[in-house]
């Protein structure tokens, strides 16, 4: 375990040791998850996630702020007993909240959507309300906190649907409103991500606040036609992949980049547009994603071995 004033460790040293410590610290009770998310700058970060046994959701909490003060000189074990700390008072608070009345009037402005694999998923699918799109499945949440520390939510269930007295569609409505609202779409290069990662510069992503706003800023994304390859996640990195329902999106982007695009599912989180007059092979496309989905993935971060193809003339996803 590195100690104050011995040499400082690279990053990826430093997440392995601090995962370690926390590990430690709070016991088997807890399960440990690093994603990597991209931020409001469009630079990519590591997220951790600690999950109590028993529970489907818990908030997610950025790790360079804490390398940063590791390169400061703090110690690893007294960062990491802070974060735990830090998160049992999250814990507790939480569990505060369970006296709050989820009726449809407190609600309605925060549930959201997620978009998960549906066959993968059939035994939730069963307790949850939901809608099936192509080979996926559209569930909800309603949201709890949305800020730069964390992001949690709860699962609603058809009890829930059942309480408050509307149907699976009335209750889309109010998703598709709120989602794109609390997690607008980010569509960046993925050579500027690259870049972004290797030498720490920006990059010319465009952040969507809302739909009427599609366009606005991003002269300097795409001029004119162009064949590059395309990131689509939201603000935070996390659910991405919802952004495919977002109204308008892929329709206003296909226009900027003058084609159709191919879909190509990276997980739930994000996925990749390929302008579609680059001439692909759809069978060597799957090919792929099939073998980064059994490799690469936790079994419920896979969206889909499909790739998806976005229409102009039908303004319509095909698989």
């Amino acid at each position: 375990m590195q100690l104050r004033g011995e040499t400082i460790c690279d990053y990826e040293s430093f997440i392995s040791s601090f995962t370690d410590a926390i590990a430690e610290m709070m016991g088997k009770d807890y399960s440990i998850r690093i994603y990597k998310i991209i931020r409001k700058n469009l630079l990519e970060s590591d997220s951790m996630v600690l999950l109590k046994s028993g529970k489907s959701i818990a908030p997610g909490i950025e790790l360079l702020p804490y390398y940063k003060e590791y390169e400061g000189g703090a110690d690893i074990l007294e960062l990491a007993a802070r974060l735990c700390e830090n998160y049992r008072s999250h814990e507790m608070a939480d569990n505060m909240e369970d006296a709050f009345t989820y009726t449809l009037d407190n609600v309605k402005g925060r549930i959201v959507y997620r978009v998960v694999n549906y066959s993968r998923n059939k035994k939730l699918l069963e307790r949850v309300p939901h809608i099936k799109y192509l080979d996926l499945a559209v569930i909800y949440h309603c949201l709890i906190h949305n800020d730069e520390s964390r992001i949690s939510a709860i699962r609603i269930t058809n009890e829930h649907l059942r309480a408050w007295g509307i149907s699976v569609n009335d209750m889309h409505k109010l998703a598709l409103k709120n989602t794109l609202r609390e997690f607008p779409p980010v569509i960046s290069a993925m050579e500027d991500i690259i870049g972004s990662v290797t030498e720490g510069q920006g990059n010319n992503g465009l952040v969507y606040s809302n739909e009427a706003e599609i366009l606005d800023g991003a002269e300097d994304f795409s001029s004119g036609c162009d064949s590059g390859i395309y990131v689509l996640t939201n603000t935070v990195g996390i659910y991405g992949a919802s952004c495919l329902l977002y109204s308008n999106l892929l329709k206003d982007f296909s226009a900027r980049i003058c084609s159709d695009i191919y879909i190509i599912p990276c997980s739930i989180h994000e996925l990749i547009l390929v302008p579609g007059r680059s001439g692909l092979d759809m069978d060597e496309l799957i090919r792929m994603v099939k073998n980064i989905n059994r490799t690469q993935l936790a079994y419920d971060e896979v969206l889909s071995d499909k790739v998806y193809y976005y229409s102009r003339e039908y303004n319509a996803i095909m698989q």
